[in-house]
């Protein structure tokens, strides 16, 4: 504007001075017209050129107005097509999606939230999150965490993970896996959470640490059984060898009798340590369970005592089941009187039988593979077992009694019991409300091995003792013991010959010594056990008389625990009658060119005792 004034004054003064000197003829009045009409011209000029710079910038400024207008749509149909991809990814999630404010009330709630809890999303909207799906007893706990997550999400740590228990409407409990983002809205926050339901997985992983915390305690008590049982047989043996030597001594021979009874009671204790560890001698045979129930039922009543009620529902149609009959005899006694222990004041002991066919697709059930099997239910209508404890009853040793009652035990070896006989043991109990031991077994549809155990043959008496002449190649890695069973056989009248290993057996047999029968450990250290062993030295001599021992059974005879036909075991610890009767059943019994036994003429009468049992004759 200033410009404009300067140009237009220095133009009037041109023009005046023009007609004042180049027209004085035309007069004072002229010279001022003319002055001012070329003023005019001028400014009216500049005007026109002021309009048109105004009209270009305001076009200008129109444009950018239009180019705003024209971004911020843009912008808001870009933020409709993320907010329509970001629902997408929530209804396409399998996981469920809730969103709150900072202080937790409900602002988003999916479809896969309403089928995971139960509440419909206008039941959730403007809820308090906590007490909606949480127990009370966590709802503090979530609090304290989510203030902790949004202190550490100002941060920058917007992410976070963790597990908890939830609540669905109907009160069921379940346990979840909680993913949470932060995104600040202003002053304050809003919290997404993905929520997945891993009820199921968390009970495979603690069925899968429990199984193999048992397996671990299985193997450790099953080592320490084995070792024991090595001692307690020098044990046994020297007490026998003192006893004799003080029956003339009343007082003295009253203390043999208490070290041998102790002796006896530690060799049960590491019994029931190796069933819990799977590694007892088992005689599995077609049962009838029934009947077998029947008679612990018989034996329990004067032992129970009369405050508790024993009752029976036997099934008619139960099948048999391929069990050690004194084994399952021994676990109903352990479980009946566990359920007597829980029943202080009396109650009522149910004995219940049945059958179970399992397929491949049926829940899990103990670790059960598909098949069919006997059940035996043991139902008392005692205290119950606390949930905090259920998981750990069969853990050897472990017990709720006072201390210095009973071992820990029972239980255990029922455990062990039913897992080397093909089955399992299930509990089902409420803390008030009495417990249900189910023992399931696998059904008698195979023939069953006809390994022979200590106890297959009638006990003799001491002075029936039966020795010989023959010679026994004996193999034992434990010092100890291998003196004192070489004492013992030489004691018997038997020639002996002994190694401490595998290898140095095999040296001997390689050498051309001679002998009758081979006596070895099972489980031995080295590369070669008592059954490889066994193997190797029947190749070089047929036919082989084997008779083995060991201090836990059948580790070496495969996977099903058990050995073969024919197969003879004298388990330790042993007495001097049970060796020697044993050694005169594998000396004395027939065998044919290859070592193996041959069977005694066949009785058909144990089948049609079988068969009028399962088809009585019908009455006229």
């Amino acid at each position: 504007m200033i410009l404009l004034v300067l140009v237009t004054s220095c133009v009037v003064s041109a023009v005046t001075y023009f007609l004042a000197t180049r027209a004085p003829s035309l007069g004072p009045l002229a010279i001022i017209v003319g002055a001012a009409l070329a003023s005019a011209a001028i400014i009216g000029l500049f005007a026109i050129l002021a309009a048109a710079r105004l009209w270009h910038r305001l076009s200008d400024v129109e444009g950018l107005a239009d180019g705003r207008n024209g971004a911020e749509e843009g912008r808001a149909d870009q933020t409709l097509i993320d907010s329509d991809m970001a629902q997408a990814i929530i209804e396409g999630s399998l996981d469920a999606f809730v969103q709150t404010d900072e202080r937790c009330v409900i602002l988003g709630w999916s479809s896969h939230a309403e089928a995971l809890m139960g509440w419909t999303r206008t039941e959730a909207i403007g809820r308090s999150v906590d007490e909606l799906v949480f127990p009370e007893s966590q709802r503090a706990v979530h609090r304290q965490w989510i203030d902790r997550f949004l202190s550490e999400a100002a941060g920058d740590a917007v992410g976070g993970r963790y597990e908890t228990p939830l609540l669905h409407k109907d009160g069921r409990e379940f346990f979840a896996e909680v993913s949470l983002t932060a995104l600040r809205r202003g002053e304050g926050y809003i919290v997404n959470a993905f929520i997945r339901d891993i009820t199921a997985k968390r009970a495979a992983e603690e069925q899968l640490f429990q199984a193999q915390k048992m397996e671990s305690v299985g193997q450790l008590t099953g080592g320490i059984a084995h070792d024991f049982n090595n001692v307690l047989t020098v044990i046994t043996g020297t007490i026998e060898i003192l006893a004799d030597g003080v029956k003339h001594d009343p007082a003295l021979a009253s203390i043999a009798r208490m070290i041998g009874d102790a002796a006896d009671r530690a060799s049960q204790l590491t019994a029931n340590l190796l069933a819990f560890a799977r590694k007892q001698p088992l005689r599995p045979r077609e049962t009838d369970v029934n009947a077998l129930v029947e008679e612990v039922v018989q034996l329990l009543a004067p032992t129970l005592g009369r405050q508790i009620q024993i009752e029976t529902a036997l099934s008619d149609q139960v099948w048999t089941a391929l069990v050690d009959g004194s084994q399952l005899s021994s676990a109903l006694v352990n479980l009946a009187i566990n359920a007597r222990d829980a029943m202080p004041d009396g109650g009522r002991l149910l004995f219940r039988t049945g059958n179970l066919t399992r397929s491949e697709h049926d829940a899990d059930m103990g670790g059960l593979g598909a098949g069919a099997y006997v059940v035996i239910e043991v139902i008392d209508t005692g205290a119950g077992i606390p949930p905090a404890i259920r998981d750990r009853i069969f853990e050897p040793f472990f017990s709720t009694k006072q201390f210095g009652v009973g071992t820990g035990l029972g239980l255990s070896m029922v455990f062990g019991f039913a897992k080397q006989s093909g089955g399992c043991v299930v509990v089902e109990s409420e803390e008030g409300k009495g417990a249900c031991f189910r023992i399931l077994l696998p059904k008698a549809d195979t023939e069953p091995s006809d390994a022979l155990g200590a106890s297959d043959a009638p006990p003799e008496a001491d002075s029936e003792l039966r020795g010989g002449t023959e010679t026994i190649l004996c193999v034992e890695d434990d010092d100890v013991v291998r003196a004192h069973v070489v004492g013992r056989l030489e004691s018997l009248g038997y020639k002996v010959i002994a190694a401490a290993s595998a290898a140095q057996a095999l040296e001997l047999v390689n050498s051309g010594v001679a002998f009758d029968l081979l006596f070895t450990d099972i489980v031995m250290p080295g590369a070669m056990n008592g059954r490889q062993l066994a193997e190797e030295v029947a190749k070089l001599r047929r036919p082989l008389r084997v008779l083995y021992t060991s201090g836990h059974a059948f580790d070496a005879f495969g996977s099903s625990e058990r050995p073969g036909d024919g197969v003879l075991l004298l388990a330790k610890p042993y007495r001097k009658a049970e060796l020697a009767r044993m050694l005169r059943l594998c000396l004395d019994r027939a065998i044919d060119h290859m070592g193996d036994p041959i069977p005694l003429p066949y009785s058909v009468q144990e089948d049609v005792d079988r068969f009028l049992k399962e088809n009585p004759p019908g009455r006229e």
